[in-house]
């Protein structure tokens, strides 16, 4: 884990979920923008944003800043740009490669008596991708992602402890998340949101641009637990560190327990 990193995930004020007090925002919601503003839930608990308005709460210039840095997006034509690229392309199809080669380490390390697991979780993690070296091409896979060999030796050696998170916290399997297109649609609903502050694009046009990939996410998953399984495991694979898997586990647990929380009051099938 690099420096820079962990200062980053200490500087986020994401230790709770963040709401508008005034609930100005919230009350001018219909329900399919209610659903949208949801589904960017993942990403708005990790960045301290609010939950329930299209508005985050976060400075303007310093929203303006962090998506010209990270998305490139300074203006309509840009936004529109990237906003097309997630619904038509995204990362999802680059990364379920390397999502099933995680499902197969899921299962060489389910198949190891438990005994076993401890005593290579401790001193021999790599254990379980020898276990599951038939599905392991890293030239393959990271021809197929851009990832380099490293990357996705930390990724792999990494993958048994989260995987058994999402499966202890969030009671989501490896196999009941055939995809990871919520990783994109969550990152569109926000970028969404964003580009509404930003006055990019119109208020009236948000649940256009942010519901891009509502279906896909609807026809993908049954529940909001595994909206964020699928956005936790491509946020872990886009870039895998100790400190991003505490804080995308910690911020996505935040949803699931907190009584305010939108997972609780929107329903996902709604």
């Amino acid at each position: 884990m690099g420096m820079m990193d962990a200062l980053g995930h200490a500087l986020m004020d994401n230790q709770e979920l963040h709401f508008d007090a005034t609930a100005a925002g919230a009350e001018g919601l219909n329900s399919e923008e209610r659903w949208l503003v949801t589904l960017s839930a993942p990403l708005s608990a990790f960045n301290g944003d609010f939950m329930d308005t299209v508005l985050t709460g976060k400075d303007n210039d310093v929203l303006r800043e962090g998506i010209a840095d990270i998305w490139s997006v300074h203006d309509r034509a840009s936004f529109e740009q990237t906003a097309r690229w997630l619904v038509d392309e995204g990362q999802r199809a680059a990364y379920e490669p390397l999502w099933k080669a995680v499902g197969a380490i899921d299962k060489a390390t389910q198949e190891t008596p438990m005994v076993v697991r401890m005593v290579m979780d401790a001193f021999f993690p790599a254990f379980f991708q020898i276990k599951a070296r038939k599905s392991l091409d890293y030239r393959e896979l990271a021809a197929q992602s851009g990832k380099s060999t490293q990357e996705l030796a930390a990724l792999m050696t990494g993958s048994p402890s989260w995987v058994e998170a999402l499966r202890k916290h969030f009671q989501v399997s490896q196999a009941e998340v055939p995809s990871l297109v919520a990783w994109d649609a969550v990152r569109l609903a926000s970028l969404s949101r964003w580009a509404v502050q930003l006055g990019y694009i119109e208020r009236a046009e948000f649940a256009g641009f942010a519901g891009g990939l509502a279906r896909q996410v609807r026809e993908a998953y049954g529940n909001w637990s595994q909206v964020s399984a699928a956005y936790i495991a491509g946020g872990l694979i886009w870039k895998y560190s100790d400190a991003r898997e505490e804080n995308l586990l910690r911020t996505n647990r935040l949803l699931l327990s907190n009584a305010r929380s939108p997972y609780r009051s929107v329903a996902f099938a709604g």
